[in-house]
């Protein structure tokens, strides 16, 4: 018969063991994902800090240095990041948006990035999502120099040119400050909507839009402060108006154009709007037309070395930083600024090329920003 043998010291000795090994288990485990979390956070860290450096090197020239907008949409914007996944925001980066200035990034799209860069971009842009503020409607704000510039095309015919009047006006003066002075703008806007037909006062609601009628008051606004408003019209336009005026044989146009251009103008070739009205006053047609096409061809000329900042924080993001080119085109040297005039570059410039990356600044540098920049390109050409 076997003996009863007592197990009570061996599961003593087992039930310790047991514990020693799950509280070693645990303590590995929960070491292991102090590791994971460290690693993650460190990759999270790396993410952020090369998408940063990403979207510096290739998306600040649109869209901010903090996601603010500019060029293209501002991407700090809480209601486009609450909307929009990352595989969203990470295929608009890889394939662009045809027909808009975003152009694809991804490399199998013919762009420089690799997948793992666009994922970085992404992570940084998710980054502003924390204090992304609420976007904001653009606020729309009267521009006298833009009411003088509808002004002198719609309403100069009846009230003379700046409103004062004239030998053939045939409805009263605007621009006095004591007549401005007696009736308020809500009756001069009611007056531009409703018009007095009867009167001949043609009822321009129906033709001008509520924005175009409030830079007309704001026009009001600063004849009734006794200032002078230039027209929000570029010399390029003007010039090319005087240009064709004087191919058509109108030298009083002809003048009437280039007299309204030169306080706008700016940079070396100001002596040659004197030179170019002298001729066109002693009749010396021949001499005033060669003139005023080399004119109008070299206009707009600037200041090179004011060019170069602006260059650097509104176009090299595209084509680089020495104009090597990347997203854009090669700029130094570039057979397109060699070969075309300042006046073909200023056009091309201004209106930018439909359904690629090269947007119109027409509404983002001045005349004179671009007559800078061109400029600045020339240097490139040397």
């Amino acid at each position: 018969m076997l003996k009863n043998e007592n197990y009570n010291k061996q599961l003593l000795i087992g039930l310790i063991i047991t514990v020693v090994l799950l509280a070693s288990f645990s303590f590995v485990m929960a070491m292991e994902n102090t590791r994971l979390v460290e690693v993650t956070e460190h990759h999270d860290k790396e993410s952020l800090l090369h998408g940063r450096e990403l979207f510096v090197e290739n998306c600040t020239s649109c869209h901010g240095t903090r996601g603010e907008g500019g060029v293209g949409p501002a991407l700090n914007d809480k209601g486009l990041l609450e909307e929009a996944t990352d595989g969203v925001l990470f295929a608009t980066i890889q394939t662009g948006r045809p027909n808009t200035t975003m152009p694809s990034w991804g490399q199998a799209y013919g762009g420089a990035l690799t997948d793992e860069d666009i994922h970085a971009i992404v992570d940084f842009i998710r980054a502003f999502e924390t204090n992304a503020p609420e976007a904001l409607a653009d606020a729309f704000v009267p521009n006298a120099s833009r009411g003088a510039s509808l002004f002198s095309s719609t309403c100069f015919t009846c009230h003379g040119e700046d409103g004062k009047g004239g030998e053939d006006a045939i409805a009263p003066v605007i621009n006095n400050i004591a007549r401005l002075n007696q009736n308020d703008n809500e009756w001069y806007e009611q007056t531009i909507i409703n018009g007095h037909p009867s009167e001949g006062m043609p009822i321009w609601g129906e033709v001008l839009s509520n924005n175009q009628i409030q830079d007309l008051l704001a026009l009001f606004d600063a004849w009734r402060a006794g200032e002078e408003v230039v027209a929000a019209t570029s010399v390029a336009q003007m010039l090319d108006s005087s240009l064709f005026a004087l191919e058509e044989g109108n030298a009083g146009d002809a003048l009437f154009y280039l007299d309204r251009a030169k306080p706008l103008a700016f940079g070396p070739l100001l002596s040659d709007f004197d030179a170019t009205t002298n001729y066109i006053e002693a009749g010396q047609n021949a001499k005033a037309l060669s003139a005023l096409e080399e004119l109008r061809n070299a206009w707009p000329t600037g200041d090179a070395e004011a060019g170069e900042p602006i260059y650097q924080q509104t176009c090299s993001g595209c084509h680089g930083a020495e104009g090597q080119g990347g997203v854009g085109k090669k700029l130094q040297p570039s057979e397109f600024i060699q070969e075309n005039t300042n006046a073909d570059i200023f056009a091309f410039i201004l209106v930018g090329r439909e359904g690629t990356a090269m947007r119109g600044f027409e509404d983002v540098l001045t005349e004179e920003e671009l007559a800078n920049v061109i400029s600045f390109l020339h240097t490139w050409q040397e």
